[in-house]
């Protein structure tokens, strides 16, 4: 249940390694009444500042203040974050380059083949991610990987909302205040900006807003963006069905029992349905290619101390408190998958494998904390999310020398030829303008061109791709780490 398999770069470091090595080298006027006096003075009139929320006061004072607030906090961090990785062709994972072109075979009204994967992939069998038809005309409109990078900032601030909403409204402003600081500068979502965009981008905002919605009594809305959630990927069933449980043990009602049954059968039929029949059907070599990455006898005690470590932090970004609520079971099916898969970085709290789980803890802390709780429980989350900011990769906002590089001209000598071969630094950037191919992937499929990196190579482009690919190679571009060679004449 991973996301896309990571290639191995230099070494036999995934590309995720090998990148992290490039840094080194509402309202009604107010009125007031005089005692004894005939008439009403409005405080306009009176040149006071208490008035509605149309005034300044009113404006401080409305409960929508601290929600927009930090959503739009969020907007411009992640989007800055974003934009840095992006300008600098910072690439941590190879998943940008594939999103990018389902993004544009979405534009372009096509099934979503991606040739990163291999020529002819139908990305619909590596996951199941149907709600991501969603980002076509975005990119129609900018054709661009940096649209998914927006898009994605977006939908993580947006969450926001809700979670500061819920907080502000049975904590109290201060309380809220300090869990939007803990929510929006949280490890799981700075770590998932870092990875650049996944699908888990829509999952974030509908788990938030279907959570909040449930505790509020917004029954229909809820139901449909916890629903909504089976179209982001498969393994998202049954968080589902968790969250039907969840609802249920909440509060044992025969409202809550009709829904939570409908959720888990609606989770659990879509997660066999994907898993085993859909995937399966649209996949190359005709199965589900993540099974083998879940060995439960085998990894269910590797790693136990970084398994350990990931649920302490999330019982601290929970306010500890936030243990109590049935909702923290919702959870699970994310922590059980990571932790029976044999891949090192699923254990962590590196990339985005966490993201889903930052909306449960904070709605978790805000459905339980009481009393004195109110207090502590925030600023247990807001401390946890203080001290694990070295974890992150915040720091590039103000230090990326490591990283700093003109990919422009490499991306253009690139771009002139039909098929081109690339390291997971230019998948993304060239996808908009040629049919690119991871040179891992290319198959039986002879490239034009291959533009590289070859910092990430260890070597020169030209004896690499002769030792690789067999020929002789010339080179046409060649600027600081990037290099672009095509086959001798």
């Amino acid at each position: 249940m991973t996301e896309h398999r990571t290639p191995t770069g230099p070494g036999g470091q995934p590309p995720a390694t090998a990148a992290a090595q490039d840094r080194g080298v509402p309202g009604q006027l107010e009125t007031s009444a005089a005692a004894g006096t005939s008439g009403a003075i409005t405080s306009r009139e009176a040149g006071s500042t208490d008035s509605g929320p149309g005034t300044v006061r009113g404006l401080l004072a409305s409960p929508a203040l601290l929600p927009a607030a930090f959503t739009l906090v969020a907007f411009v961090l992640y989007t800055a974050l974003s934009w840095v990785m992006w300008s600098n062709t910072i690439s941590p994972s190879w998943d940008l380059g594939i999103f990018t072109q389902l993004a544009k075979a979405y534009g372009n009204l096509e099934a979503p083949i991606v040739d990163i994967k291999g020529d002819g992939y139908n990305l619909l069998g590596d996951h199941f991610h149907p709600i991501l038809v969603l980002l076509g005309p975005f990119y129609a409109l900018f054709p661009s990987g940096s649209t998914l990078l927006i898009i994605q900032a977006a939908l993580f601030a947006v969450s926001a909302w809700p979670v500061v909403s819920l907080a502000q409204e049975r904590l109290g402003k201060p309380a809220a205040a300090l869990l939007g600081g803990s929510y929006v500068f949280s490890w799981g979502l700075l770590n998932a900006v870092w990875a650049q965009f996944h699908e888990i981008a829509f999952a974030v905002p509908l788990l938030a807003f279907g959570l909040v919605w449930w505790i509020r009594g917004r029954t229909v809305p809820a139901i449909i963006a916890i629903s909504l959630l089976v179209f982001v990927k498969e393994d998202l069933g049954l968080t589902v069905a968790a969250v039907g449980a969840a609802f249920y043990l909440r509060e044992r009602t025969d409202r809550n029992l009709k829904t939570g049954v409908f959720l888990a059968v609606w989770g659990i039929v879509w997660f066999v349905l994907s898993t085993m029949v859909i995937l399966p059907a649209l996949n190359p070599q005709g199965q589900w290619d993540y099974t083998d990455n879940l060995s439960l006898l085998d990894q269910v005690m590797a790693g136990a101390g970084m398994k350990i470590l990931i649920l302490v932090i999330l019982a601290l970004s929970a306010g500890v408190i936030g243990l109590k609520s049935p909702l923290v079971l919702i959870m699970v099916p994310t922590l059980a998958w990571r932790f029976v898969g044999n891949v090192d970085y699923y254990w962590g709290w590196e990339f985005h494998y966490s993201g889903v789980l930052i909306p449960v803890a904070a709605i978790s802390l805000s459905d339980v904390a009481t009393e004195r709780w109110r207090t502590v429980a925030p600023l247990i989350a807001f401390c946890t999310s203080l001290v694990m900011l070295p974890q992150t990769e915040i720091d590039l906002l103000w230090d990326h020398e490591g990283y700093v590089s003109d990919s422009s001209g490499a991306i253009e000598a690139a771009s002139q030829y039909d098929i081109v071969a690339a390291d997971i630094s230019l998948l993304a950037y060239l996808v908009p303008h040629t049919n690119v191919y991871w040179y891992g992937t290319l198959g039986d499929v002879e490239p034009d061109a291959i533009a590289v990196n070859w910092w990430r190579l260890g070597e020169p482009a030209e004896p690499w791709a002769e030792e690789r690919f067999g020929g002789d190679w010339d080179t046409i571009y060649s600027e600081d780490r990037w290099e672009v060679i095509v086959p001798a004449e």
